[in-house]
C-alpha cells in the first residue's frame, strides 16, 4: 500500500513518537477501509477490510539507533487502542554475525507471503549455539499489525517504512550497553554489512515514509 497521501511520508523527519503513532494509525485506517461498491460507497460502514491485513510496519536503521525501543513504544500505543500487534525482531532471523544479507532475504520472503495472505515460516537463530533454532510459522489470518524491526526491515514488503537514525557515538554506546562486550569485536564487521545493504537498497531507503531521529 502507498501511504504517501495520508500524512507526512516521503522522508518526513521527526523526533516525536506521537507523530509516528498518528501516521501508523492513519495508515491502518486507510488500509482497512470497508469494501466499496462501483460508486465507491462503503458496502458496510461497520466492516473492516480484513483481506488487507496484516499491516506491516518496518522499523529500520543502523545498530544502536533506537529501533527496538521505538517498536516497543508503537506496540504499547497500538495495543492501547485495541489493535493487535506482533513484533518480529530480525535479530532472531539473521544467521550469525555475517548473516545480514541472508536474514534480509529471508524477511523479504516472509513479508511477501504475508501480503499475499499466505503463512510464512522461518528458523529462529540460536546465537548461543551459533546454529539454526526452532521453526516458527506466522499465519496472516491471525495477525492484525506486524512490526518488523531490524536492519533490512524496510527492504521487505511493508505498508509503513520507518528509518531510525542516531549519532554514531550514541549508537555504539547503546549497542555495547545492550549486548555487552560480546558485541564490541563485531561492531565494524556488522557496520560493513549495513553499508553494503544500504547501498543495495538505496532507492528503498530514500523513499522511507518517516525518518525518526533519536538523541
Amino acid at each position: 500500500m502507498g501511504v504517501w497521501n495520508i500524512g507526512f511520508g516521503n522522508g518526513y523527519e521527526t523526533n516525536d513518537v506521537e507523530e509516528i503513532l498518528e501516521f501508523c494509525l492513519k495508515a491502518y485506517r486507510e488500509l482497512t477501509l470497508p469494501p466499496t461498491d462501483e460508486d465507491r460507497m462503503p458496502l458496510d460502514t461497520n466492516a473492516l477490510n480484513d483481506a488487507a491485513l496484516p499491516m506491516i510496519i518496518g522499523i529500520d536503521g543502523r545498530s544502536g539507533s533506537g529501533k527496538t525501543r521505538l517498536s516497543e513504544l508503537l506496540e504499547q500505543s497500538l495495543s492501547a487502542v485495541g489493535i493487535g500487534v506482533r513484533v518480529l525482531n530480525l535479530d532472531s532471523i539473521y544467521p550469525g554475525w555475517d548473516g545480514l544479507e541472508d536474514g534480509t532475504k529471508t524477511w523479504q520472503k516472509i513479508s511477501r507471503n504475508l501480503h499475499k495472505g499466505k503463512p510464512a515460516s522461518y528458523r529462529e537463530w540460536d546465537w548461543h549455539a551459533d546454529a539454526p533454532g526452532p521453526k516458527h510459522t506466522i499465519d496472516p489470518a491471525q495477525e492484525t499489525v506486524i512490526i518488523c524491526e531490524g536492519v533490512g526491515a524496510i527492504a521487505g514488503t511493508c505498508d509503513v517504512r520507518i528509518v531510525v537514525k542516531a549519532p554514531d557515538e550514541l549508537r555504539y554506546r547503546r549497542a555495547i550497553d545492550r549486548d555487552g562486550e560480546t558485541y564490541r569485536p563485531h561492531w565494524e564487521r556488522w557496520a560493513a554489512q549495513e553499508e553494503a545493504l544500504f547501498a543495495t537498497y538505496s532507492a528503498t531507503y530514500a523513499q522511507a515514509d518517516i525518518i525518526y531521529r533519536t538523541a
